[in-house]
């Protein structure tokens, strides 16, 4: 009992003492909030997150859940402000005061509302879009307007803030207009690319990945953002172009072909009779015709097979058709078949390839009969080559 006593005495005289001019009992008492506060930052919004999605009905819209997971973060710090807080309070500092701790508070559930404004942003877009337009138009429209919304909230918070510190954003841009001409003037580029990124989204000039050639790059589109687009080279390079450089510029787009073309110039020998060259001009367009990996419906495309011109080397077949599939390793596979199916049909029919050559008839010398090497088998006056001497021993 005298032990117990003797603890208690001590505790009592530890509670009451002080400690460079704080009471001990306040120490202990801030070190037990914040040592709470940290406890709690991860498991109260766990718990408060899981109390209210019970308490949602059960068929509520997924979005709802997407939108607790996006408060998670901001409840966390909420947590840790209202540990800051009460240990404040435990020290005699009052958070609506006037001076700059109240200011810091006030400043704090400023950028807390914003910031959950902005998370929420996400969730929110991805199922309001998810059945807008193809699968890439979403994504670009989604990233687009998930990037200008943060941006709007960022001001705004940026300007509440300003205003709760007393600094009065109106007078403030009124004194800056000069300031503000020349940033306006310098800005001229951010807002160029800003309306070009609205154009290439509100046209649906592409997608992502889509594969795009413009005279500076090709590649396919890895993202497109507020400013700028990021492009991947098929060297594997990231390239960002500005969006106004997009819109100005001559824009290929490879992934809306509906068919994908074959283009060849075939030539044949000139030693190839006329009955060869039809037959297999038609052997060729047969081949094609029937063949389920060309697209020949007129209506479509335009399939030609033609004896096209004469050249310096060879009769010039024209070979024009369109595959079904866009896809460049199929396009690939099916343009091989083609190739071994017409060298094949050529050889078939007694012709060959003609190769680039030059052919020179002379009728005279211009500069008469070149003269020989007196004692040669050539010259006319020798019969042949004259022996060497024999040595005389």
């Amino acid at each position: 009992m005298d032990r117990f006593q003797q603890v208690k005495s001590q505790a009592v005289a530890l509670w009451n003492s002080s400690y460079m001019g704080m009471d001990s009992s306040a120490i202990i008492l801030i070190a037990g909030i914040l040592l709470t506060t940290y406890l709690l930052r991860m498991r109260g919004p766990t718990v408060l997150l899981w109390a209210v999605g019970k308490a949602l009905p059960p068929d509520n819209h997924p979005s709802m859940k997407d939108a607790l997971d996006a408060t998670r973060r901001p409840l966390e710090v909420v947590v840790i402000v209202t540990g800051v807080m009460l240990a404040g309070s435990v020290l005699g500092i009052k958070p609506t005061s006037d001076g700059t701790y109240g200011l810091l508070i006030r400043s704090g559930v400023i950028i807390m509302v914003f910031w959950t404004l902005a998370r929420l942003i996400e969730p929110m877009l991805t199922r309001s879009l998810r059945h807008f337009g193809r699968a890439g138009t979403e994504v670009i429209l989604r990233d687009f307007a998930i990037n200008g919304l943060r941006f709007l909230f960022i001001m705004l918070a940026l300007s509440a803030v300003l205003e709760a510190w007393g600094i009065h954003i109106a007078g403030l841009v009124g004194s800056l207009g000069i300031v503000g001409a020349a940033v306006a003037l310098g800005a001229r580029s951010f807002f160029s690319d800003l309306v070009g990124g609205i154009i290439l989204i509100s046209n649906h000039l592409f997608d992502r990945n889509d594969w795009i050639r413009t005279p500076e790059l090709e590649g396919t589109v890895d993202r497109v953002g507020l400013r700028a687009t990021r492009v991947r080279q098929f060297d594997k390079a990231l390239v960002t172009v500005p969006n106004s450089m997009l819109v100005d510029r001559a824009l290929i787009n490879f992934t809306r072909m509906t068919n994908r073309r074959i283009y060849w110039t075939i030539g044949l020998t000139y030693s190839t009779g006329h009955d060869q060259l039809k037959k297999i001009v038609k052997e060729i367009s047969a081949y094609v015709h029937g063949n389920e990996d060309f697209e020949t419906d007129p209506d479509r495309v335009s399939t030609f097979f033609f004896v096209d011109s004469f050249g310096e080397s060879s009769v010039n077949i024209i070979l024009y058709c369109f595959t079904k599939t866009t896809l460049w390793g199929e396009w690939l596979a099916v343009k091989e078949d083609l190739a071994y199916n017409v060298k094949e049909i050529v050889e078939r029919n007694g012709s060959s390839f003609a190769f680039p050559s030059t052919s020179t008839y002379v009728e005279s010398l211009p500069f008469g009969t070149p003269e020989t090497l007196p004692g040669t088998a050539t010259d006319p006056a020798s019969p042949g080559l004259v022996p060497p001497p024999e040595r005389s021993t």
